[in-house]
Parts: structure tokens; C-alpha cells; sequence
């Protein structure tokens, strides 16, 4: 009987470990990653695949370490710093929103977007900005999202996220941020 117990307890535990477990992955995203969002954009660098998910699932991103440096004395952390965006300019995370010419709080910072299965495998997709002809198939600048030293994402669905830089102008960027990535 104890050991009836013991195999059902056993197996118990086993089954719940298999349907917790966690996928992680260590990503780097070099300080030009913007995937060409923003304007006035200077080099196509697409976002990085930070992780691929099946179903729906909880994804959480944290920093761990790192830097972006920029030709404007910037060297920050991935919260960004604040910065007067200039005439004909605007970043990633402001043409999210609609928004030019006005001051951001996140100045190159650690963003994301998370593209669904659907779109990532049609023929032709990059991850590259789609309202800028550059892709066939691209990402739409209203999913960008901030996120910073860490966030914690609900994806409803199979898919990808890919993490980039608040930054529009990245040829003269350097360094990036290493950052985990999990999903369960």
C-alpha cells in the first residue's frame, strides 16, 4: 500500500514538473537592433528572436547586464534616458503611438514586440518595421512595447518575441543589453 502511495505520489510530482516546466534562453541585442522603426531610420537592423512560444504562455524578460552608447554621450542602462527628440525625428516607441517631435522618457531602451506565429512564418517576413517597404511581411509599429530592466508578457498565442533599441538613429550605436528570457 506504501509503496502504491509512493509511485502515485511520484508520479504526481513528475507530471506537474512536465507541465511547469520553463524554456529560457540568454539573448545579447546590440545597441543598432531598432528594426528600422522610427524616423528618421539610418540602418536596417532587425529586431532579435528573443523567443519562440507554441501556445499561449507567460514570457518574462530580464535584464542582466550591459550597456548602449551612442555618438551623443549616451551610455545607458535598458530604462533609456530622457532625450528631446529633434525635428523629423521620431522613436520607435513614439511612432507606436502616433507621436513625433516631442520629448521620450526611454532614449535607447530595451523594447519589444510579440508577432504571432501566423505572421512570422509567411514567406518574406523580417523583422523589420512593415509601414517602411522594407519588409514583404514586417511588424507593425502599434505591438512595440517598453520593457525596460524586466516585464512580464501574456502571449495568447504560438509566436515570437523579438526585442530591439529605442532608438532611431543606431549607425553610431554600440555596446547592448544580455538579458534572460523565459516562458511557461
Amino acid at each position: 500500500m506504501k509503496t502504491a502511495i509512493f509511485t502515485l505520489l511520484a508520479l504526481s510530482i513528475l507530471t506537474l514538473a512536465a507541465t511547469t516546466a520553463v524554456a529560457q534562453n540568454q539573448v545579447f541585442v546590440p545597441g543598432n537592433a531598432s528594426g528600422f522603426f522610427g524616423n528618421v531610420a539610418d540602418i536596417q537592423v532587425p529586431l532579435i528572436p528573443a523567443i519562440t512560444v507554441s501556445g499561449a504562455s507567460w514570457i518574462t524578460v530580464t535584464y542582466v547586464s550591459g550597456t548602449v552608447t551612442d555618438c551623443c554621450g549616451v551610455d545607458t542602462g535598458p530604462d533609456g534616458v530622457p532625450w528631446d527628440v529633434g525635428l523629423g525625428s521620431q522613436l520607435p516607441l513614439q511612432e507606436q503611438h502616433g507621436v513625433a517631435f516631442a520629448k521620450a522618457n526611454n532614449l535607447d531602451a530595451l523594447i519589444g514586440v510579440f508577432v504571432p506565429q501566423k505572421i512570422v512564418q509567411r514567406k518574406g517576413f523580417k523583422a523589420l518595421d512593415a509601414t517602411k517597404a522594407v519588409a514583404y511581411v514586417g511588424i507593425m509599429p502599434n505591438g512595440l512595447f517598453f520593457i525596460g530592466t524586466g516585464k512580464k508578457i501574456w502571449a495568447g498565442q504560438a509566436g515570437t518575441l523579438f526585442l530591439g533599441i529605442n532608438d532611431c538613429w543606431v549607425s553610431d550605436n554600440g555596446g547592448g543589453f544580455n538579458v534572460t528570457v523565459s516562458a511557461q
